[in-house]
């Protein structure tokens, strides 16, 4: 059964409010960089994916990095023109491209995740057995 941009839009919601992609339940995340076995509303588990799921996360994670770098760079160099501090921004550069894909892995990793779900849906085989039935 297709899956309407709607749905896409609502897993996509939940995702980015670190929410289960399926139901929405909370919490998704045992820390930051780890998230649950199973969600705690729906029982689907959420570290079932195969092997290149984490090239799926680790992608998205240093593009959505790379692309908030872009933006705040073309905005501090347009709104400081011509008076640019250059060495100053080179040095917050560096900073910002090593904390943004720390502060955006859970993110884009339950989107990642969100996206996995919406192409491949689960069936009855990826609810934890041991959680609440959906």
């Amino acid at each position: 059964m297709p899956r309407s941009p709607a749905t896409a839009t609502r897993m996509a919601a939940r995702a980015f409010t670190l929410r289960c992609p399926n139901c929405g339940g909370r919490p998704v995340l045992t820390n930051w960089f780890t998230l649950a076995d199973a969600c705690p509303r729906c029982a689907m588990r959420l570290n079932q994916g195969p092997h290149d799921h984490f090239v799926g996360t680790t992608m998205v994670n240093f593009l959505t990095a790379e692309l908030l770098w872009a933006i705040g760079f073309a905005a501090y160099v347009v709104l400081s023109w011509p008076d640019v501090r250059w060495d100053a921004l080179t040095y917050v550069s560096a900073a910002f491209m090593a904390a943004l894909p720390v502060a955006t892995y859970p993110f884009t990793r339950i989107f990642w995740f969100a996206v996995d779900l919406y192409f491949r849906p689960g069936d009855e085989g990826d609810r934890d057995r041991m959680g609440p039935a959906a």
